[in-house]
């Protein structure tokens, strides 16, 4: 089960795995690197048929296992606070590379996982022509069968591509990595942000819960010092309730960046400003630190 070789297809006759040894490949990444951190996230740094290098995270929780999957080798977007960008762009990810990171996870759990968040290496709405195809494959019946409501899809507020998804009207989730409620404080962080400003990414984001019927979500790294105060979480609040969104507050992750996560207590203070001002709220728990599970960051290691 969850076979990544034809020879270990032992229901295909020998003489018709013999052929499509030869002729096919039945699966495109080779891990090189493993690591598991205390928490149990595990972390793979796979090689690609180009020598290029991407990465895959299982995050599991209780009875559900979450893949966190990848779409591109590097990223454009180039987030301060993320590895993956510090190279630049090197190649969008095809369909069958995408999909084989969640076959990786399956394999290793020997089960189908509960939840895929297309939330690793590079930003997926610059690759929708290799994604969607993935989606799809990830949703069918007949092949891993997840429902479409167990996948999200994270962008930096890709306006063509927010569009696009909404028009296909597919029940996947949609999540916006805004950080910070200005466009003069959002470019401070990310270089590209410039070009699709907050407004238009809301205005995108409401067409898409209109289309798909589901309720976006805000994904907000809180960086202590630079987007954490009072004023920040009646801003965000606002922004949230009229959007009809949830909020998910991610402590930053140690990494390239000279930012860093504030104290638990005060990322709990923000969390309670944002209900307090009528905005639903989620304080992600820090997952995979010993093993620098952020975004790029073992493959940043692999490279040096």
């Amino acid at each position: 089960k969850w076979a990544c070789d034809f020879e270990e297809m032992r229901n295909l006759p020998a003489a018709l795995r013999q052929v499509l040894q030869e002729q096919f490949s039945a699966f495109s990444l080779k891990p090189i690197e493993q690591q598991k951190a205390t928490d149990g996230t595990l972390k793979w740094l796979c090689q690609l048929s180009d020598g290029l290098s991407l990465e895959t995270v299982l995050i599991p929780s209780g009875r559900r296992n979450t893949v966190c999957i990848s779409t591109q080798v590097g990223c454009q977007v180039r987030c301060v606070f993320c590895a993956s960008g510090k190279k630049g762009l090197k190649r969008n990810l095809l369909s069958s590379e995408i999909v084989d990171q969640v076959l990786l996870a399956c394999r290793h759990l020997q089960e189908k996982v509960s939840n895929v968040v297309v939330m690793g290496m590079g930003e997926p709405l610059h690759n929708l022509e290799n994604l969607l195809p993935a989606l799809e494959l990830l949703s069918s019946a007949e092949a891993f069968g997840l429902g479409a409501r167990s996948i999200t899809i994270s962008t930096s507020g890709i306006v063509p591509g927010i569009r696009s998804l909404a028009e296909l009207e597919r029940p996947w989730n949609l999540a916006i990595s805004l950080h910070a409620c200005s466009d003069q404080q959002r470019s401070q962080i990310i270089p590209d942000a410039y070009r699709y400003p907050i407004k238009e990414i809301l205005v995108a984001c409401q067409y898409h819960r209109e289309r798909c019927k589901r309720m976006p979500t805000l994904e907000y790294a809180l960086l202590q010092g630079f987007n954490d105060s009072d004023q920040d979480a009646a801003r965000l609040a606002k922004i949230a309730k009229r959007l009809h969104a949830k909020i998910n507050l991610i402590p930053c992750n140690p990494g390239p960046s000279k930012y860093q996560a504030p104290a638990i207590k005060h990322c709990q203070h923000f969390q309670e400003l944002l209900e307090q001002a009528g905005a639903k709220a989620t304080l992600r728990s820090r997952r995979g630190d010993s093993i620098m599970a952020a975004c790029g960051q073992l493959q940043e290691r692999h490279q040096e």
